[in-house]
């Protein structure tokens, strides 16, 4: 609340500076390494206008700081103006995409540069430098792929940064190969185990949905993307048909078996971008989905409802009471991991699982809980036990199920995804 009353303080009345002024002004404050007047100053000269011009505004200035080395504090200044702005808290993961694409130069050190990220809004600054990376030479192999997080990971062992190298990777293999879905997949299939292919698909079924939207990808970052490499065909019509106007479970419902997990794992914004975001409408399109990936549908449809309201529990709920209460559960399982994603607070999730109607469905968030907390603290069981300490007593068994901290699930828990009886 300090940060916000900061930030808004005599913006409102200040006009926006003059080019040269605000260079000067930046510079200052960066060498400072004042993220909250940064924001402010953001917010002084881009706090106005059209949504698009508020947006190429913004990404001015995340550019302007990544450029000089300052990731760091381009995430702060970000994480500060989502305090104050929703647009900026909304478009969140793609500036971090933005910001991540920007800080990795050809002949840096990847890793390095991997390691200045955070796991703001999803962690999209990770996935940006993979895609720097990747695009820089216009192709990929399978060598250059396989080998890629393994460098990036180092001897760390940790599992949460690798997943974000290899979810990168599907994004970036994406945009090397212009979209086209099934390439990129097939790319994915380079890596090493089913683990870090799966996150690879994700990325890949990430990035083409997110191309597939009207202005879904921002100029900028398009522009970026172009100066690493000059052949990507931005301007061609990409080869692989993105969406089917006459099916909702497309691309999914085209993809090979294997794929189809990850897949519905991202249709739920597709789907409700069809029915007009009408959850009850889009949770019968996921009724529609083969039985053994039909939750991750539903989980999809969770992680949306967590977007489009900004992590508003009350209304996140509301949008999940919808569709096959066997499958329910999932919705809210959708909305909670992406609590902890977006803020990397498993205390987030805790604070929306207490408000979830009781019964399967809250039993079932617990669990994620303790399934988001196992990735954050990777290997590192005390700092597991600790943070699901936090949940109240109803849940801590089922947040220390889902942290690999009981071998065995709590009464009442299923041991398979699915349908839940």
């Amino acid at each position: 609340m300090l940060v916000a009353l900061a930030l808004t303080a005599g913006c409102r009345t200040n006009r926006p500076l003059g080019e040269a002024a605000l260079a000067s002004r930046m510079i200052t404050l960066a060498g400072a390494g004042d993220s909250v007047a940064l924001a402010r100053l953001a917010l002084r000269q881009c706090g106005t206008g059209t949504t698009d011009d508020r947006q190429r505004c913004y990404e001015g200035f995340f550019v302007a700081l990544s450029d000089s080395g300052r990731v760091r504090l381009a995430l702060g200044t970000l994480a500060a103006l989502a305090r104050v702005d929703p647009q900026v808290e909304g478009d969140g993961h793609v500036y971090t995409h933005l910001i991540g694409i920007r800080s990795w130069q050809p002949g840096q050190d990847i890793g390095a540069t991997f390691a200045r990220c955070t796991g703001l809004f999803q962690s999209g600054c990770y996935h940006g430098v993979i895609q720097a990376y990747l695009t820089a030479e216009g192709d990929a192999d399978s060598v250059r792929v396989a080998g890629l997080c393994d460098a990036v990971e180092g001897s760390s062992g940790n599992a949460w940064l690798r997943f974000q190298c290899v979810h990168g990777v599907g994004h970036g293999l994406e945009m090397i190969w212009n979209w086209n879905l099934p390439e990129a997949l097939a790319g994915c299939d380079w890596l090493g185990s089913d683990w870090d292919r799966e996150g690879c698909y994700g990325g890949a079924f990430m990035e083409n949905a997110v191309a597939s939207i009207p202005g879904g990808h921002h100029a900028v970052a398009q522009v970026i993307a172009s100066e690493h490499q000059g052949h990507m065909g931005h301007d061609a019509p990409p080869p692989f048909p993105m969406r089917d106007s006459a099916d909702a479970l497309y691309p999914c419902s085209i993809v090979g078996e294997r794929y189809q997990s990850s897949c519905y794992m991202l249709q739920g914004g597709i789907i409700l971008q069809r029915v007009g975001m009408d959850f009850a409408r889009a949770a019968a399109e996921c009724d529609r989905a083969p039985s053994r990936v039909r939750h991750n549908c539903y989980l999809s449809l969770g992680t949306s409802a967590s977007g489009i309201t900004v992590r508003d529990s009350r209304r996140a709920i509301a949008d999940c009471a919808h569709g096959d209460p066997g499958y329910q559960p999932w919705c809210y399982v959708g909305v909670v991991k992406n609590f902890i994603d977006v803020t990397a607070r498993p205390a987030d999730g805790i604070a929306f699982c207490r408000q979830v109607p009781a019964g399967r469905n809250r039993r079932q968030c617990w669990v994620a809980v303790g399934e988001q907390i196992r990735v954050l603290h990777a290997a590192d069981r005390g700092a597991q036990a600790q943070a699901c300490a936090g949940a109240p007593m109803e849940g801590r068994e089922a947040c220390r199920y889902g942290a690999g901290l009981l071998a065995a699930p709590p009464p009442g828990y299923p041991i398979r995804p699915g349908r839940l009886e």
